[in-house]
């Protein structure tokens, strides 16, 4: 595509160097093209990056809620009381257990899986928690008895739920 300078008010030699190959600067086209182009690359680094930060956030989230559980088995022990943490889907603890705990998780997540007891010595039975936040991303973590170590379960997406 052709490009247009104005000559007045120029030299013959400045002419000369205006137009002389190799420097008759960038057509219109060119410029256009390469915006695009730099448009595109810079709209997908914005979106894998949003979608890492989200994931980081859920992973964040969904740890620290398993970490909670270890948490409540201190405050169990302390109490020298039973206790026990429900999910949304876990059977209503007996009437004998007078500490009955819920994850505190960000509003719209839901909790799946039987109830986590805890005996007044402190002992962890045990048991499995899937979290899954509002998007419908999942975490699920394996509480392992004597002391309730959380372990995040990789195969969170693939397993049924509870």
């Amino acid at each position: 595509m052709p490009t247009f300078r104005c000559n007045r008010g120029m030299t013959d030699q400045q002419h000369m160097i205006a137009t002389a190959p190799g420097n008759t600067g960038f057509s219109l086209m060119e410029v256009m093209v390469t915006l695009a182009i730099i448009s595109i690359v810079v709209s997908l680094a914005t979106a894998s990056l949003s979608n890492s930060l989200q994931s980081a956030r859920f992973a964040s989230l969904s740890k620290a809620a398993a970490t909670e559980v270890r948490n409540y088995r201190a405050k169990a022990l302390l109490l020298g009381q039973s206790a026990v943490i429900v999910t949304d889907t876990s059977e209503p603890p007996t009437e004998t257990i007078r500490n009955v705990w819920r994850l505190s998780l960000p509003k719209g997540w839901k909790t799946q899986g039987d109830a986590i007891e805890i005996t007044p010595s402190g002992m962890c039975l045990g048991g499995e928690i899937l979290m899954i936040n509002p998007k419908g991303r999942r975490a699920l973590y394996r509480f392992a008895p004597p002391e309730c170590i959380p372990k995040r379960v990789a195969a969170a997406i693939t397993k049924a739920p509870l």
